[in-house]
């Protein structure tokens, strides 16, 4: 049986440990969490920046490779928008696993 004078270093000691605990089971995974979420959300902004700016490209090239009229301007839009929205269904199969 323990001493009763050693109750509060014993009381004490169980706080430090379930401070330790806490801050290895909750605060540090946290952290890596947070990291992960971060370098996702600059990935995603990169990969957006890049559709965004390779479909301006894309319906450029249309625009000035294609006869100059109204039609072919539409035309050029139409393409552009079939060439992204064959883009994001490849994207979300492949991101979905499906791929």
């Amino acid at each position: 049986m323990t001493d009763p004078r050693e109750l509060p270093q014993q009381v004490a000691e169980l706080i430090e440990l379930a401070k330790q605990y806490l801050r290895q089971e909750t605060i540090d995974p946290m952290r890596r969490l947070g990291l992960s979420v971060g370098i996702a959300v600059a990935v995603a902004a990169l990969v957006s920046l890049g559709a965004v700016l390779g479909s301006l490209a894309l319906h450029g090239f249309l625009t000035e490779a294609l006869p100059d009229t109204d039609w072919w301007g539409v035309a050029a839009a139409g393409i552009t928008s079939a060439v992204l929205l064959c883009s994001a269904l490849v994207v979300g199969k492949v991101g979905l696993g499906r791929g």
